[in-house]
């Protein structure tokens, strides 16, 4: 889940029957995460080999970043990627990308998200 996918490639497997396979094989394993800095204040630093870089994000880019890990992680993953800037590196946008399908949100997750978006609304208000 955490690289693009290089290719993919069709190999014979098991003794009985010789199923085909699809194996996807990647290319550029790298890491992407939230950190918490102060006061409200939250960056994105995204890691592939020795290149690192912080982004900092709003306080509404982090919040649809935690509804859509409720509702749909792989759609997080991509939509941080999204926000990074990566000028002054040798990549782009388009050289990352979490492969993988997210599956329909079902109900008790919708609900499960409304609470906690609910908590994390009154708790962020008794900061003020």
């Amino acid at each position: 889940m955490f690289s693009e996918i290089n290719k993919k490639t069709a190999i014979i497997a098991g003794a009985k029957g010789k199923r085909l396979k699809n194996i996807i094989k990647t290319n550029k394993s790298f890491s992407i995460r939230v950190l918490y800095i102060r006061y409200g204040v939250y960056d994105i630093v995204f890691t592939y080999q020795e290149t690192t870089v912080f982004q900092p994000i709003s306080d509404e880019q982090y919040r649809e970043y935690r509804k859509l890990c409720y509702l749909r992680p792989i759609r997080a993953k991509n939509y941080l990627l999204d926000l990074v800037n990566f000028d002054g590196t040798p990549y782009n946008r388009g050289d990352f990308q979490f492969i993988g399908k997210d599956d329909e949100p079902t109900k008790a997750m919708i609900a499960l998200w409304q609470e906690i978006e609910k908590n994390l609304f009154n708790r962020d208000n008794q900061h003020t």
